[in-house]
């Protein structure tokens, strides 16, 4: 019986400890580089003046958002979303959420409800404009929901 008791505890806080291990390696190795940007020069005025238009890639291949600029901190800027997928997930409520790497503060960055149709753009099966602002400086990690489930990642880097 002591026997018994000894192996039941001993697996207990082996098992214990690996499940406390996974979590801290989990934290350790998250991702928080800056997410990749397609960048392509277009034409702005009727005079031929140019500026970049940029374009960050999300972590599944299945998101990414169109940049007016650069993130400013304490700045609300126009941002346009676009989405490859299946409409029963598209058309559901949409919300992005902001995590702070340095401070882990987390913020709803942006939120719009659920849609009948898809909105093609650009080659995407679905977009949706957005109005956002991230109040701090450094990177964020945007964790894209539609409905309760999580759709995607974007990094970015907002400035001073």
């Amino acid at each position: 019986m002591k026997k018994t008791l000894f192996i039941v505890i001993v697996f207990l806080v082996v098992i214990s400890s690996i499940g406390c291990s996974k979590k801290t390696i989990n934290k350790t190795e998250e991702n928080w580089e800056e997410s990749p940007t397609l960048v392509r020069e277009v034409v702005v005025t009727d005079d031929g003046q140019t500026e970049d238009s940029v374009f960050r890639i999300g972590d599944n291949g299945k998101l990414g958002i169109g940049q007016y600029g650069p993130f400013i901190a304490g700045e609300s800027q126009k941002h346009m979303w676009h989405f490859w997928g299946e409409q029963e997930i598209l058309t559901q409520p949409f919300t992005v959420i902001g995590i702070n790497k340095e401070t882990d503060e987390e913020i709803t960055v942006f939120e719009n409800s659920a849609s009948n149709s898809l909105a093609p753009n650009n080659g995407a099966d679905h977009h949706i404009p957005s109005m956002m602002m991230l109040p701090n400086a450094g990177l964020w990690k945007l964790k894209v929901y539609f409905g309760e489930e999580l759709f995607g990642n974007v990094i970015v880097n907002v400035e001073d």
